[in-house]
């Protein structure tokens, strides 16, 4: 399974066209747009609040007119600050145009349970949709103790509710750093945090040799590790935007990781996609 943080769009953009040219609604070349919005998200992230959180969304349009075009994007619930708003629009085919939203977000308190919403506007219509869920936790103290050399930015393919999230770290420091394990957000569980030391490879799944952690590991100054933990998600969410942070101390002092975020996404669907994510005609 390929990595990579956004949808395949080939696999989406045609398993809407596809539904749409089987239907009465969309089979015409008179037929208005049908839009379909990739929501159902899960996003359990650690952070700070100065330290924003990189929100994507995806929105496909299948028989596109001159009137589709997204003219705003909010993304809203208490606690969350969105600082900017961008998207990226591509012609797949002539039949088909992606929008990629992307939302630049801070947080100002910890939130648990918190159901955003997406209010979407366009020329012919506005609508507010589910985004998902947001369970974010807000550390207190932020360090930089270990330099990241490999992270995984997700997975996409099929919808499943396990994944790995690897990172391999190096100790630049002069003094050894305890890993003391990964903190989430709290809407996902973890299942299984392991490790390798001075890894050969690094794989999308734990690797045989990789050791349980068990209890906080000593990173020595200059040496590497490969960090794995296995999580689980809700069922009821088809894709997760995922950012722990590593747990250290230092010198008796502890601390807070940051990590990159992993999107782990549906790309492949074993029916009609509109069934599972919102359309809006027009």
């Amino acid at each position: 399974m390929a990595l990579q943080a956004w949808f395949s769009r080939a696999a989406a953009s045609a398993a809407l066209v596809g539904v749409c040219a089987v239907s009465t609604a969309c089979g015409s070349s008179a037929a208005s747009s049908q839009w379909m919005l990739v929501n159902h998200w899960m996003i359990d992230a650690v952070t700070t609040k100065q330290a924003p959180l990189a929100l994507q969304c995806l929105l496909i349009d299948a028989n596109p007119t001159t009137q589709s075009v997204v003219s705003s994007a909010q993304l809203q619930t208490p606690g969350l600050h969105t600082r900017s708003f961008s998207q990226q629009e591509l012609h797949l085919t002539q039949n088909t145009i992606e929008f990629q939203l992307h939302f630049t977000s801070t947080v100002t308190r910890s939130m648990h349970g918190a159901e955003p919403t997406l209010t979407i506007a366009t020329p012919n219509w506005t609508h507010t949709f589910s985004f998902g869920e947001m369970d974010v936790t807000l550390v207190p103290k932020r360090v930089n103790w270990l330099l990241p050399l490999r992270s995984f930015a997700g997975e996409s393919g099929a919808f499943t509710t396990s994944h790995v999230f690897a990172m391999v770290v190096a100790n630049p420091l002069p003094h050894a750093v305890t890993f003391d394990g990964f903190t989430v957000g709290g809407g996902v569980e973890l299942e299984r945090t392991a490790y390798v030391v001075n890894p050969s490879n690094v794989f999308l799944t734990i690797p045989k040799q990789a050791k349980d952690l068990s209890a906080p590991i000593a990173i020595a100054p200059g040496q590497t590790v490969a960090l794995y933990c296995a999580f689980r998600q809700p069922s009821a969410y088809r894709n997760v935007y995922f950012q722990p942070a590593l747990r250290l101390t230092y010198q008796g002092q502890s601390g807070y990781e940051l990590t990159n975020p992993a999107l782990y996404t549906e790309t492949k669907f074993k029916g009609d996609p509109t069934a599972i994510y919102p359309t809006v005609n027009g």
